[in-house]
């Protein structure tokens, strides 16, 4: 048998439900309000019969007040063993299963069911849209891309506002402790809801109960509103806490009110703060996080700038830094961007390509449909012999996965970034991107370090951060992504 909601892993052993205290709480919920499902092997329904649980309720306050007393009172170097526990329950009318019975909870496992009653709790998604606190979506999620409604961030804000799917700052830790589906979402979920309740009292959670996957979906998917909810808190290193205040001309961020989009729709944000939904601007809000004091998560696409570039097109040069991220923009498709790349390098900053490169640029079209449609063909179709003279640059690169196709375009791409990083060819790229990013975007960062969610506040633009070109593509994945940029602390 399995159990849901609750249970990560291993089996439900009196070991496991006091394996960490917010767990025995969950585990007398389900005993008690006999609504809570576990499910057997077959996808049978039981349910617990609370008057007749008295017993198994007393026995798991008798454990409780034994453990307070001496934590290692069981197990192998307790002085008891964990002891067995059992409970009464009876199916769902109309079932297979016994109509009424003991069961002993060492049979029961985790549940991995399709049905939204029984999904597994470690799968569950909790990220806003999987919560069910995102605005609505503009598109059915089988719409064909081609068909897609695209709309502006205002046009989107609006929507957002106009449906009342905006959520108030203030409100925002209600939201989080209230939520149906984090207490489907079992260990995790609960995990997060304490999060969120040690943010509200001004501390800084602590994650050293958690194994390393649960802070990672901590960090990384419940980051996108913790952050938030730690900026709101100040609980967050955010060192112009008091310039952005005056920049929403607010005293605190308890009335900002958060929309997380129903769908992906801006390349830069993962969700919007409006200050004064009748005249005040919209805040681009980028959530990014992980494992480490460093962890910065996926790098924005350049297409993202599309908007900022198009503001400033009278100042777009040939060989200028605005000029590069046009052409990286408009590169189509994004896999070639690495040949473009460097056949602007080689035309406006010559001086900065490797020397090796010199007998191989500029990449002519008939080079880069080449690489294309190699890819395309998974390797069947051939490169020209140009392009054996990479893998005397790169030795390593015969031995990556990936067609030829790919491992040329993985190589380019990642040279094209170096020469950007490290070279310096284009003066003040960092100082271009935050530009582009201007005033109303914001980063948020939820690390997990030394066990505990720490998170900081990347703005102004234009004078936080550190910049970087990135990519996400590998030799096996090619198309896996255009270039990006990350800025970072």
């Amino acid at each position: 048998m399995r159990a849901t909601e609750f249970l990560i892993e291993g089996t439900l052993t009196s070991g496991e439900i006091f394996k960490y205290p917010w767990r025995v709480t969950a585990f007398k919920d389900k005993i008690l309000n006999g609504k809570s499902p576990f499910v057997d092997k077959d996808g049978t329904e039981y349910y617990s019969v609370p008057s007749k649980n008295n017993g198994l309720l007393y026995q798991l306050d008798t454990m409780i007040n034994n453990l307070k007393k001496n934590p290692n009172y069981y197990g192998k170097t307790g002085k008891e063993a964990w002891p067995k526990l059992s409970a009464y329950m009876q199916s769902a009318p109309g079932s297979k299963g016994k109509n009424l019975g003991l069961i002993d909870f060492s049979d029961l496992e985790k549940a991995d069911l399709t049905k939204p009653s029984g999904i597994a709790p470690e799968k569950i998604n909790v990220q806003p849209a999987g919560i069910g606190i995102t605005a609505n979506r503009i598109n059915p999620a089988d719409t064909k891309p081609k068909d897609r409604i695209q709309l502006s961030t205002d046009e989107e804000v609006k929507k957002a506002l106009d449906d009342r799917k905006e959520i108030r700052a203030g409100d925002l830790y209600k939201v989080i402790a209230t939520n149906p589906i984090l207490d489907q979402a079992g260990d995790l979920g609960a995990a997060i809801k304490e999060c969120a309740r040690q943010i509200s009292l001004g501390l800084t959670p602590d994650l050293s109960q958690y194994d390393k996957n649960t802070q990672s979906r901590i960090a990384v998917d419940a980051g996108e509103y913790l952050g938030i909810l730690m900026m709101v808190y100040n609980t967050i290193d955010f060192p112009k806490r008091d310039q952005f205040l005056k920049f929403l001309q607010a005293p605190d961020f308890k009335n900002l009110l958060i929309i997380f989009p129903g769908e992906q729709n801006a390349a830069l944000s993962d969700s919007y703060g409006v200050q004064n939904a009748s005249t005040g601007g919209t805040i681009m809000i980028s959530s990014k996080g992980g494992i480490g004091p460093k962890a910065t998560g996926a790098a924005p696409s350049l297409s993202g700038l599309r908007p900022s570039l198009l503001k400033r097109k009278t100042r777009i040069k040939p060989g200028n830094g605005l000029d590069f991220i046009q052409t990286m923009i408009d590169t189509s498709p994004t896999v070639l961007q690495g040949f473009k790349g460097m056949n602007w390098l080689n035309q406006y900053h010559s001086n900065f390509v490797p020397t090796e490169y010199a007998n191989l640029l500029p990449f002519t079209d008939e080079d880069m449909l080449a690489v294309k449609n190699n890819i395309a063909t998974k390797g069947q179709t051939k490169l020209p012999a140009k392009f054996k003279q990479f893998y005397k640059i790169y030795p390593k690169l015969k031995n990556s996965s990936g067609t030829p196709g790919g491992q040329v375009t993985y190589a380019v791409t990642q040279e094209l970034i170096n020469s950007i990083n490290e070279s310096n060819p284009i003066p003040n790229f960092r100082t271009l991107i935050l530009e582009l990013l201007e005033e109303n975007f914001v980063q948020i960062f939820t690390r997990v370090v030394g066990n505990k969610l720490v998170g900081a506040v990347l703005w102004p633009g234009n004078v936080d951060g550190n910049v970087s070109l990135a990519t996400k593509i590998s030799a096996g994945e090619p198309g896996k992504g255009g270039l990006g940029f990350k800025v970072t602390d």
